[in-house]
């Protein structure tokens, strides 16, 4: 086995270098009219399975390809493998768990283990409308959601709060991020326009990326049937402000074996305001 190696990571956030306490990103960039995927670095594109994002596993696929792990996954991987290997660490990433990998078609097999993670603080800059409450120190979630039963769009995380809307089941929109009391803070085309209690909707269990939610192409027609006001409560103008979010990093452990050898590496990995995971 090759020796092992501790890889420092640069971590870029919304081409901002994060330093591990306040810096700036983009809230809900990535679902902003629904168009979600790009090149970047020359890596890999991904479609989203599960949790798993498009734009993130082609970060990932192009970071490890092209330095995280060196040159070895370029030498031992085909390109197929490395985005396999990368929708992988992207599962690893998000639900904190070992994931096992193997490949389909070249023996190649991996363990990718999240050894420690932590909280870390960021400052993001985020639209919401007049009439929505702003809500500080929310954990970054940036996925697509559905309602799992009938829902309603508060304007505060709160039963109390005003209602301005209502989800039908299975009606999907961008969850931005989770509130102290479990309150899911709900985006329609990068804007906050409520929130929904999270025990009532769940991640959509299959989305393309590049497709926008229900919530993102619902009509002002369509919106008043279910009590959505969207001149209301999104406006053209929305009220744009800097808040403290909280995102996850994590270090994880490569095992890595092929016909051409094995190696075990370590990396570190973070998430950005915008919900996309960053690795060196």
């Amino acid at each position: 086995m090759l020796k092992s190696k501790k890889v420092v990571a640069t971590l870029i956030i919304a081409s901002v270098g994060m330093t591990g306490c306040a810096t700036t990103g983009d809230w809900g960039s990535k679902q902003t009219a629904g168009t979600l995927l790009g090149t970047i670095g020359g890596a890999l594109i991904g479609g989203q399975i599960g949790g798993g994002s498009g734009r993130t596993v082609a970060i990932i696929a192009g970071a490890l390809a092209g330095g995280a792990l060196g040159n070895w996954i370029g030498s031992n991987l085909d390109k197929k493998d490395q985005e396999a290997l990368a929708l992988s660490t992207q599962q690893a990433l998000e639900s904190g768990r070992t994931v096992a990998w193997a490949s389909d078609h070249s023996g190649a097999t991996a363990t990718i283990t999240p050894v420690s993670s932590k909280q870390v603080s960021q400052t993001a800059t985020v639209k919401r409308s007049a009439r929505i409450a702003r809500v500080d120190n929310l954990s970054v979630i940036n996925q697509p959601y559905e309602a799992l039963r009938s829902a309603n769009l508060r304007a505060a995380p709160n039963t109390s709060a005003e209602k301005v809307g209502g989800f039908a089941v299975g009606q999907s929109f961008s969850a931005l991020g989770r509130t102290d009391n479990n309150w899911i803070a709900v985006g329609r085309q990068g804007v906050t326009i409520g929130y929904v209690h999270a025990p009532l909707v769940a991640p959509v269990k299959k989305h393309k990326e590049d497709h926008a939610t229900d919530l993102d192409t619902l009509t002002v027609a369509d919106a008043q049937t279910q009590g959505f006001d969207l001149d209301a409560i999104q406006p053209a103008a929305p009220v744009v402000e800097n808040v403290a979010v909280q995102t996850t990093c994590r270090t994880v452990q490569y095992d890595i074996k092929t016909t051409k050898g094995s190696d075990s590496k370590t990396v570190d990995a973070c998430q950005g305001a915008d919900g996309a995971w960053q690795i060196g």
